[in-house]
């Protein structure tokens, strides 16, 4: 008799702690899903004020998220958020270090997430503009004593003039998928192609702006041979055009405003070189 009351006391603990576990699991999975709709939404509400260029609140909104360790997934999208930030050519505290350090960290931290091939792309061109910078800083120290030399040399000889001289359909669906395969491969024309494909599809629910967002970014790409940020500008500028209620304009519009500096960038760097070239030539023209 005894030996069955131990039995049953037991079997009733058992049951108790079975209860209890269940509980607790079910209590934590319901704290994941809230703190997963709770990220959501703070996300949602970042990228609806970068939208509206209210940077820094878009930036609380995006910290929030992270601040949460929800979902790596959500952590990936908000850094990458953050990065476009702080990249975005209407922020007045635009800082392409602080974006290259997020893009970095995304690659560091999430080397297998879906933003990853977006996020390589955006460092080098990051890393080019800074370059960039850095040389166009050097070669104005560097000119500008050559320049005040070219000033003299013109004024001493003035009596000898000299002559100076950027719902999808299931087809689309299936080209935009091959595409950034090709593209995560490194096979920049089958990515082009691809999403050449899909402008070319007569169905007007054809993700036709994802496949010019696409294009825009396979020909600023730092590693694609047949690189052209010409061409790059004008399918980011024909998105922009063609498709304002488009999720990528956002986007499109941040590489317009980076692209377009670098190349105003190199163009200055190109003139100060010129100044160069025109006191030599200058020089070898000068009477012994």
């Amino acid at each position: 008799m005894g030996t069955e009351q131990m039995r049953g006391r037991e079997y009733a603990y058992f049951c108790i702690a079975s209860l209890i576990s269940l509980a607790l699991l079910s209590c934590a999975g319901m704290k994941e899903t809230s703190l997963r709709k709770e990220a959501q939404q703070y996300l949602l509400r970042g990228q609806k004020m970068l939208a509206q260029k209210s940077y820094d609140l878009a930036l609380n909104e995006f910290q929030k998220v992270l601040s949460l360790h929800s979902q790596k997934h959500l952590e990936e999208e908000a850094l990458f958020e953050m990065g476009l930030v702080y990249a975005h050519f209407g922020n007045p505290k635009r800082d392409y270090k602080k974006s290259l350090d997020l893009f970095l960290k995304i690659l560091n931290d999430y080397p297998e997430g879906h933003l990853t091939e977006q996020t390589k792309i955006w460092v080098g061109v990051l890393l080019e503009n800074l370059e960039t910078t850095k040389k166009l800083e050097k070669l104005k120290r560097a000119v500008k004593d050559r320049e005040e030399s070219k000033e003299r040399f013109k004024e001493s000889r003035r009596t000898k003039p000299q002559q100076l001289r950027f719902e999808e359909s299931d087809e689309g669906q299936e080209h935009l998928l091959r595409s950034q395969k090709l593209l995560a491969q490194g096979n920049y024309e089958g990515a082009v192609g691809e999403n050449q494909k899909v402008l070319a599809l007569s169905d007007p629910r054809s993700s036709k702006d994802e496949a010019l967002f696409n294009l825009g970014l396979i020909y600023a790409h730092s590693r694609n041979p047949q690189r052209d940020i010409q061409r790059s500008l004008d399918y980011f500028k024909r998105l922009i055009k063609n498709y304002p209620r488009s999720s990528f304009v956002e986007q499109a519009n941040t590489w317009v405003g980076v692209l377009e500096e670098n190349e105003e960038l190199n163009h200055i760097i190109e003139k100060l070189k010129q100044v160069d070239i025109d006191i030599e030539e200058m020089k070898r023209s000068r009477p012994q």
